[in-house]
């Protein structure tokens, strides 16, 4: 997609669901719908992308798969 279009969302399965992924989503300052993995453990935070992914991932174990 190029550069000068936006981006509102990006949904994938939770084969997507990698640093580098949520990296390049967040940094066109998109949402990211990718269920974390099953066995997903949070990242350190160190960028927009991993905050994100860490409250899907909260979310998802208070809400349920």
């Amino acid at each position: 997609i190029p550069a000068d279009e936006a981006i509102g969302s990006v949904t994938a399965d939770g084969a997507y669901d990698t640093r580098k992924c949520h990296d390049a989503i967040a940094d066109r300052g998109a949402n990211a719908v990718i269920p974390p993995r099953k066995n997903a453990k949070p990242w350190k935070t160190v960028t927009a992308g991993a905050v994100a992914r860490n409250e899907a991932l909260r979310a998802s174990k208070y809400l349920g798969r």
